[in-house]
Parts: structure tokens; sequence; C-alpha cells
């Protein structure tokens, strides 16, 4: 049960293990995308397709129908990914061993929607794979397997992202070959990794060098974090600090030709950026095409410090 990129490595390796018999594939129903809006299988829907697996695309799991038809293939044990729907207890129940999640955080931190770009954003020291054993709570069952390591404070969403379901599909096996109830959580650690709504991608200069850089990098490849450069949106998918400390000038102003911005704390400098409608671009591509005076310079930082 999964539905986007990140849940296909788990069922390439369960395809290519012999041990295993795959039943069923439950994924997101096709979604409208793209510029043609047409109807578009999931990554997970096309790999099923591929090898062949029967593909079930419910629009929800709660209804008796689906439920049943869940109950009756006699499973015995249900792996869920990344899918995207609540499971009732109906379906949880639905198995002889019960459902088995891999959770891309060292859990009870980072219960929830976003939690490799929570773990970036807030510069955890290690992350890793926990897989547990699913209830009817958010991500609170036992935890049956957990690998760890350190992070670095370079790491990309992208980058965290493919490590992470690649390690997930490598220690899933080793926990279903070794099945146990699991050891309970520390629910009074828990912290919830709450889905990146599309305003909070915008930088707040107030922010500290330290803090803006880290939400550049844990939404590269996701929303992507933007600035507002005289109501054109601009994203930045990579940046330097320059300096951590510095709250010499407003927070939000350019400082020179070569595009350093002061934050609330420190200074930084983005390295690749993209306008809109145009492609990704290193800075200094993109100030051939840009006319810096010191009116908009100013512009920028007066807006950004008036609008918070």
């Amino acid at each position: 049960m999964g539905t986007p990129h990140f849940a296909c490595p788990a069922l390439t390796k369960l395809i290519s293990n012999p041990e295993f018999k795959i039943i069923a594939v439950y994924t997101r129903e096709p979604q409208i995308a793209g510029r043609g809006h047409k109807l578009q299988n999931s990554p997970i829907h096309e790999l099923a397709l591929k090898h062949g697996l029967k593909v079930i695309t419910p629009k929800t799991l709660r209804s008796e129908e689906v439920q049943k038809e869940f109950c009756d293939f006699n499973s015995d044990l249900a792996i869920v990914v990344a899918y995207g729907l609540i499971l009732p207890k109906e379906i949880l129940n639905g198995t002889r061993l019960g459902c088995v999640n891999i959770h891309p955080s060292l859990l009870p931190r980072w219960r929830g929607a976003a939690p490799i770009q929570r773990t970036i954003m807030a510069g955890d020291k290690e992350t890793g794979i926990n897989i547990i054993k699913m209830d009817e709570g958010l991500d609170s069952g036992n935890v049956i397997y957990e690998e760890k390591f350190p992070l670095y404070g370079n790491e990309t969403y992208v980058e965290l992202s493919k490590r992470l379901s690649h390690l997930g599909a490598e220690v899933l096996v080793k926990a279903i070959k070794n099945l146990s109830d699991g050891v309970p959580q520390n629910h009074a650690l828990a912290s919830h990794a709450k889905k990146i709504e599309k305003a909070e991608c915008e930088i707040d200069w107030k922010n500290s060098a330290e803090e803006i850089e880290r939400k550049i990098r844990a939404l590269n490849g996701n929303l992507g974090a933007f600035f507002n450069y005289n109501g054109e949106k601009i994203k930045i998918f990579a940046a330097e600090i320059l300096d951590k400390n510095s709250i010499s000038n407003p927070a939000g102003k350019i400082l020179d030709k070569d595009f350093l911005i002061q934050c609330g704390k420190g200074i930084i400098r983005p390295l690749i950026m993209q306008r809109q409608g145009r492609k990704a671009m290193t800075t200094k591509e993109i100030l051939h095409g840009f006319n810096l005076t010191p009116i908009t310079l100013k512009e920028l930082w007066l807006k950004s410090t008036n609008s918070k």
C-alpha cells in the first residue's frame, strides 16, 4: 500500500524476493496532472502494472465493500509506505499479522506528513528509518526495527528522501523475517511533522541565515523556498551562509551586486535560483538579466519588513 516514488524501492525489493507473494497493490486513484490535465497513475501504480500485479485504487478505506475485499484476500501482512489514506481498524486488523509501516524518521520524533522536510528544517543531527506495527494513531505504533545514521547539515530533501527510501526497502525485509510485537514509543517525546503548506515556503528574512538555509534545503525538490522581488516570485534551490552573526543591515536587504542578502541574523548568498516561467540557473547567470539599482534593492527589503 503506497503511492509516491518514495514507496517504489520497497515494492521493487518485495517483487524481487521469491520468499514473498504480493496479492495486491493498493495506491491512490489516478490524479489529473500536467499541462494536458490528463489522469496520471501514481508511481506505485505504474510499477505494479509493469510487473502484472493486481492494482486497487479506492477513494477511501472506510466503506464496507472495500474493507470486505481487503479482508477476503486472507493475506499475512500489509506493507504501508507513504500511502496517503487513513487505515481504519477494520483494515489494520484485516490481515493475519497486521499492517507494517516504513517511516522515515526516528520515532517518536516527526510523526506525520512531512518528516523528512521537518528533520532538515530543525537541523537534526541524525535521522533514520523506523519499521512500525501500525495502530489507529498517527505513526504511534510499536517500533519493530530501527536503523539510524548521522546528518551533516548539507542534505537536501531530494538526497535525503532517496537515501531513506532505499534504506527503508533494505531493512523492511529484515523486519518482516524477524517480525515481532516491537517496542512501544515514548509518546511524551512525540513531535508532529505537519504538512508543508505553500504559504510556509515563503522566506521570512527576519529569521536567521541558518534557519533560512535549512528551509531552502528542506524544500529543494519539494515545493521550493521563495521570495518576492518587485512582484515576481523567485525560488531559491541552494544557498550558502557567509556570516552567521551579522545584524548590520535591515533583514531582507540585498547587500551588493553578487546578491548577498541580510537575514535577521547572518548573511546568505543564493547559489541556484529560478525566476517565474524560467528554468533554474546559477545566481551569476540570473544576474545577467537583472537590472539591480539602489532603488529596487531598497524596495525589496522595505517590502519584506513592512509585510511581516
